[in-house]
């Protein structure tokens, strides 16, 4: 009996970290392409590339289906969270915005767009582990220039 109270016990206190951990999430948001003019690049009103804004920016060019996808989506929330106000991370899935990834020629999965500048962005494919993205994150937006 008191080890079952013991497993019980301890199961709500994972449950209950897990839920904190959940709500501490900053969310990531999904772009379409209207909403993408309004957030990032109006490509109908400016033709060469000219983001909105000045908070940094990552586009997260993924699909459903593309397992590293998956595998980094962990690390940029985790990325998302860590710096909270000081970038937006955007989600955008290629099947569904095929407009979006031809204007950044994405061509393979993940690819990471990273926007600092109001005229220049880096992008970078393929998965990483979450040290060399925040290593990214910091190189792009946040090294003493």
């Amino acid at each position: 009996m008191k080890k079952t109270l013991q497993l019980l016990l301890f199961c709500v206190i994972v449950n209950a970290t897990a839920m904190a951990q959940k709500s501490t999430n900053v969310e990531i948001i999904d772009l379409t392409t209207q909403s993408f003019k309004q957030k990032v690049w109006n490509f109908d009103k400016d033709k060469t590339f000219k983001r909105v804004g000045k908070m940094p920016i990552i586009l997260d060019f993924h699909a459903t289906w593309c397992r590293p996808c998956k595998m980094l989506a962990p690390h940029l929330q985790a990325i998302q969270n860590k710096y909270k106000g000081r970038l937006v991370i955007y989600r955008i899935d290629v099947d569904k915005e095929p407009q979006l990834a031809q204007r950044f020629n994405v061509q393979a999965m993940p690819t990471v767009v990273f926007i600092g500048s109001k005229t220049k962005y880096k992008s970078e494919l393929g998965y990483r582990e979450y040290i060399d993205v925040e290593k990214l994150v910091e190189t792009y937006f946040f090294a003493a220039k």
